[in-house]
């Protein structure tokens, strides 16, 4: 993020977060896009979700179908994968 000599307003290098929590306090996990201000905004409404779950929807296993659907869904990071999960493979270090 680069800082603006007349205001000094920071404008996003497209990794600036999203400023506005959830009323629960969860972190939206949208990003503020490059060249804008954090006033500004960024398009669609908010994602707020917390980091844990941020993490498991970033590269772990979950039943995306049910997310989308905005049921309720269980989800684990593939070094916490175990048997009965679809993704499970076997492994030598298991």
């Amino acid at each position: 993020m680069k800082s603006s000599a007349a205001a000094e307003v920071m404008v996003s290098d497209g990794t600036m977060s999203c400023p506005v929590p959830s009323p629960a306090g969860l972190p939206c996990s949208k990003r503020i896009p490059a060249g804008w201000v954090a006033s500004e905004g960024h398009g669609g409404g908010h994602f707020w979700v917390s980091p844990e779950v941020e993490a498991i929807f970033d590269g772990g296993h979950f039943d995306a179908s049910a997310a989308l659907a905005g049921l309720p869904f269980e989800g684990h990071l593939p070094q916490d994968c175990r048997p009965g999960c679809p993704k499970w493979r076997e492994r030598s270090d298991r």
